[in-house]
């Protein structure tokens, strides 16, 4: 007896749809504490100063965590394009001086390929949205910092009820 195999048709993703699903997947492989800084300033807008704030986290914990979620999105592993994204964090604090805006502004005079990266680095933070949305559609990055380790916490002091419970029955 023969099987008749048919072809499974099968849509062919768009380059377009591929790269926010590897996206995404850059994003999910983040430290949880990274994607709620990045989903914070991301999806709801906040500035640093307001996370560092919600979170009760210094504002160069923010700026680190913010320069790491920008790295799934960085195609090109280069000096330029590296400094680009730390450039590009590092103005959207408030801690920024005018000094450090001069050397920013230094730096992208100082060779066209700065320029260019800077803006692939805007265009990366734009392409970052869609995966965001789908990352964060929970809204699980809005909880607290203690909401994070609730889990663990609520384990532990169910144990230390029981303990003192079965303690004093035995007393």
């Amino acid at each position: 007896m023969t099987r008749l195999l048919l072809p499974l048709e099968h849509p062919t993703p768009s380059r377009e749809h591929t790269a926010e699903h590897e996206l995404l997947h850059g994003l999910k492989r983040l430290p949880r504490r990274v994607q709620q800084v990045f989903l914070l300033n991301r999806l709801d807008q906040l500035d640093f100063a307001s996370i560092a704030k919600r979170l009760d986290l210094p504002l160069l914990s923010i700026e680190r965590n913010m320069n790491q979620a920008l790295q799934p999105a960085n195609l090109q592993a280069n000096a330029s394009a590296s400094k680009a994204a730390q450039w590009y964090v590092r103005l959207q604090s408030p801690d920024v001086t005018s000094c450090e805006r001069i050397d920013f502004r230094r730096w992208l005079d100082a060779d066209p390929s700065h320029l260019q990266a800077f803006h692939d680095t805007e265009l990366r933070w734009r392409s970052l949205l869609a995966p965001a949305r789908e990352l964060g559609q929970d809204g699980w990055y809005r909880q607290g910092r203690a909401a994070l380790s609730l889990g663990g916490c609520s384990v532990a002091v169910g144990f230390g009820v029981a303990a003192l419970l079965l303690f004093g029955y035995w007393a």
